[in-house]
C-alpha cells in the first residue's frame, strides 16, 4: 500500500516537471505567437552571437529574408555569453538568422563587458544549418549561399581564405580554440571595419569626366582655377594624389568601378554607334573572375558592350549581403523621345518602346540635346555610358529591379536622403554631360561651352559639387557613418597629343589620339585588347569638323568624312586625383598610395565585409583604402 501510495506520487512529480517544461517551451517560444498547445510542440533554434560573446543582440528569424529584425517576426535576445533560443513557428520555412547589434555590446570569456559598442544598423547573418552560431563569419557564409553557393561550398571557400582551417571547425567559438586564431582575426577585423561604432555603412561616390590631376588639384595647367569648391573639399578629408583611371576612353572605367571586368575592343571606345551583347568565351586563363569575350555580332574579336547574365557586379554583392543600393543618373529621361524611360534607360529597351528593330540598335545618348526654342523638345545630356549598370545582363533582364535601382539624379536623390532608412547603403551618382565637366572648357566663351549654355568643365563640376555635397553631408545617413568619394574615370583624353593623315585620295581626314594610359597598381591588359593597339573611334560626315574644333577652312575641299582613331600604348587612364569626405577622415589627410578604379571596387567590398573580390580587384597588388585615409 505504501508502495502504490509512493509510485501515484512520483507520478504526479514526473507531471508537474513535465508541465514545468512545457511552460518554460512557451516562454522561448512565445515571440513566434500561437497558442499554449501548438507552442508547447515548437521546435527551438538556439545558438550563440559571436564577436567575442555580444549581449543584447536582438536575434530574429528572417521570415520576409529582407536582412532586419520587423516586427512580428520570432525573436530572443542575446544573455551575457551571447546566447539565445526562438521558438521556430515557421516549420523551418526561411533562411537567415539575423542578430542585429544595434546598441549592443561585447563581452569577454567571462561575461564581462568589454566596452565595445555597435553602432546603429549594425547586423550579422546566419544561413540556415550553420550549427547554431551567428557572427561575422556566417554573415559572409549567408552572402555566399545567396549568391548561388551550397551551404558546403561556401564553407570550403571561407575555411580556405581563413588559414585553411577545416570546414567542421568554421564556425566553432573561435574564443575558446586556439587553432582558430585566424578565423577570430577576421571575425575583429569585420567588427572593426563592417560593424562598428564607427565603420562606414553609407557610400556615396560622384564620378566627374575627364580631367588629369594637375587640372583638377594644381596651379599649372589652364583650367586649374575653375574648381575653388573642389579643392576646398580635398582640404576637408583626404586627398589622393595617386588616383588612376583604369582605361580610356571612359565607359571601361566605369565597368572596372562596379564589377571588376577590363576592357573589350568596345567598351573601351565607348561602344561608340554600336550596341550588341559581349560573347561569353570563358573566363580568362590568368585569372578566372575575368571574363574572356569571342567575337560579338559586328565581328569584333574580344568585342561587345553588354556582359552575359553570369557576370556579377557590386550590386549583386550587396544584394546578397543584404544592403541596398542605387544609381542616380542626371537628366536620365528628360527627353523620352531620346532616353526611352525616366529610369534604367538603355538603348535596346528605348528602342523596343519605339517600335524600332533591337538588333539595329545603336547609343543614341553619346551627345548632349539641347533644348529647342520653342520648349517642346527638352535639354537631355544623359548618357549611356556613364551609366555602368545598363550594360549587365544580370541587371538589365529583371526591367523592374532596375527600375527600382537606376532612377533619375533630381527626381529622386534630395528626397531619399531624409532619413537613414531611405537612403541606400551604396549611391552611385552620375551627373549629366555638363554636370560632370565632360562638355565645355569652363571658359564660358562662345562656343566652347554645353548646349545648355552652362560653362561645362571643371566650372561645371565645382558648380554640381556645390550644389550636392552639402545636401549629401546634412543628411542623416552621412552624418552617422557617411563616406563621400569624389573621383574622375580618367584623364584629359582631348588634351592628348594628336596626330592627323589623309588618305590618299584626300576624301578623309585622320584624327588620332595618342594615349599614354598611365596606369598604377601592375594594373593588367587583359584577355581582350592588346597594347599597343590602334582602334576606331567613330566616322562622321565633315559636317561634324566644328563640333570637333576643326577650321575646314584649312582642309582640302575634298575632305568628306573625319576618322577619329585612338591609338593605345599603355592600359591605364592616367593620375587623376581623388577627394574622400568622412565623418571618420581628418581633414588635412593627404596619401601618395596608388589607387585605382580596381582598387575602389576592392575597398567598396571590405567596407561591406563582402567575402570574395570581383574581376581584377581580385589582384593582391591593389591596396585597398585603410588607416591612411581612416584616421579619426
Amino acid at each position: 500500500m505504501t508502495l502504490l501510495k509512493n509510485k501515484n506520487w512520483m507520478q504526479r512529480e514526473g507531471a508537474l516537471a513535465l508541465l514545468a517544461g512545457v511552460g518554460l517551451a512557451a516562454v522561448l517560444g512565445g515571440c513566434g505567437g500561437g497558442d499554449s498547445d501548438s507552442t508547447s510542440q515548437t521546435p527551438q533554434v538556439s545558438g550563440q552571437v559571436l564577436g567575442s560573446y555580444i549581449q543584447n543582440a536582438k536575434v530574429c528569424i528572417d521570415l520576409n529574408d529582407n536582412g532586419k529584425c520587423d516586427t512580428g517576426e520570432p525573436s530572443a535576445t542575446t544573455d551575457s555569453k551571447g546566447k539565445f533560443s526562438i521558438g521556430d513557428t515557421t516549420s523551418g520555412n526561411w533562411k537567415n538568422l539575423v542578430a542585429d547589434l544595434t546598441n549592443a555590446r561585447e563581452n569577454d570569456v567571462n561575461g564581462d563587458d568589454m566596452g565595445v559598442r555597435f553602432g546603429s544598423g549594425a547586423f550579422f547573418l546566419a544561413p540556415k544549418g550553420a550549427s547554431g552560431t551567428v557572427s561575422a563569419i556566417t554573415t559572409q557564409l549567408a552572402q555566399l549561399v545567396a549568391g548561388g553557393a551550397t551551404l558546403s561550398d561556401a564553407k570550403t571557400t571561407l575555411a580556405a581564405r581563413y588559414g585553411g582551417v577545416s570546414t567542421d571547425k568554421l564556425l566553432a567559438d573561435f574564443n575558446t580554440d586556439s587553432s582558430l586564431a585566424s578565423v577570430k582575426s577576421a571575425s575583429d577585423n569585420y567588427i572593426r571595419s563592417v560593424v562598428g561604432a564607427k565603420a562606414v555603412r553609407h557610400v556615396f561616390v560622384i564620378t566627374m569626366e575627364n580631367k588629369n590631376y594637375e587640372e583638377s588639384f594644381g596651379t599649372t595647367e589652364a583650367a586649374s582655377n575653375q574648381a575653388p569648391y573642389l579643392k576646398s573639399l580635398a582640404t576637408q578629408g583626404a586627398l589622393l594624389t595617386n588616383y588612376y583611371g583604369t582605361g580610356h576612353v571612359s565607359l571601361d572605367n566605369y565597368i572596372s568601378m562596379i564589377s571588376g571586368q577590363p576592357s573589350t575592343v568596345d567598351t573601351e571606345t565607348d561602344c561608340f554607334g554600336i550596341w550588341s551583347d559581349i560573347v561569353d568565351a570563358g573566363n580568362d586563363s590568368a585569372n578566372p573572375k575575368v571574363l574572356r569575350a569571342g567575337t560579338d555580332a559586328n565581328g569584333h574579336a574580344g568585342g561587345g558592350c553588354v556582359y552575359p547574365a553570369r557576370v556579377k557586379t557590386l550590386a549583386h554583392q550587396l544584394d546578397n549581403a543584404k544592403f541596398t543600393w542605387k544609381g542616380y543618373m542626371g537628366d536620365m529621361g528628360n527627353d523620352l523621345n531620346r532616353d526611352g524611360t525616366k529610369a534604367c534607360s538603355f538603348p535596346t529597351r528605348t528602342a523596343k518602346l519605339a517600335g524600332k528593330d533591337p538588333a539595329k540598335t545603336i547609343d543614341g545618348t553619346q551627345s548632349a540635346q539641347a533644348a529647342s526654342a520653342s520648349g517642346d523638345v527638352k535639354a537631355d545630356a544623359y548618357a549611356t555610358r556613364h551609366n555602368p549598370f545598363v550594360y549587365f545582363h544580370s541587371i538589365i533582364d529583371n526591367t523592374d529591379y532596375c527600375d527600382q535601382h537606376v532612377v533619375n539624379l533630381d527626381d529622386n536623390l534630395q528626397n531619399d536622403l531624409k532619413s537613414v532608412e531611405t537612403t541606400p547603403n551604396f549611391v552611385f551618382i552620375t551627373p549629366n554631360l555638363c554636370d560632370d565637366g565632360h562638355d565645355g572648357d569652363g571658359t564660358g566663351a562662345p562656343g566652347k561651352g554645353c548646349k545648355t549654355g552652362q560653362a561645362g568643365g571643371l566650372t561645371s563640376i565645382d558648380a554640381f559639387l556645390k550644389k550636392w555635397i552639402p545636401i549629401i553631408q546634412a543628411s542623416p545617413a552621412y552624418q552617422q557613418d557617411g563616406l563621400i568619394i569624389i573621383n574622375f574615370d580618367e584623364s584629359n583624353a582631348a588634351s592628348s597629343p594628336m596626330t592627323t593623315t589623309f588618305t590618299p585620295d584626300y576624301s578623309q581626314m585622320n584624327l588620332t589620339i595618342n594615349l599614354t594610359g598611365a596606369s598604377c597598381c601592375t594594373q593588367q591588359v587583359g584577355p581582350n585588347v592588346k597594347r599597343p593597339d590602334d582602334q576606331v573611334l567613330s566616322t562622321l560626315p565633315i559636317a561634324y569638323a566644328s563640333s570637333l574644333g576643326i577650321n575646314t577652312a584649312s582642309l582640302p575641299a575634298s575632305v568628306k568624312t573625319i576618322r577619329i582613331g585612338m591609338h593605345y600604348d599603355g592600359v591605364g587612364g592616367d593620375r587623376t586625383g581623388a577627394v574622400m569626405l568622412s565623418p571618420f577622415i581628418k581633414a588635412g589627410t593627404t596619401t601618395d598610395t596608388g589607387y585605382n578604379h580596381y582598387s575602389l571596387l576592392k575597398s567598396l567590398e571590405n567596407l561591406f565585409g563582402i567575402p570574395e573580390y570581383l574581376g581584377y580587384a581580385d589582384d593582391p597588388n591593389l591596396t585597398p583604402f585603410g588607416s591612411d585615409i581612416f584616421n579619426k
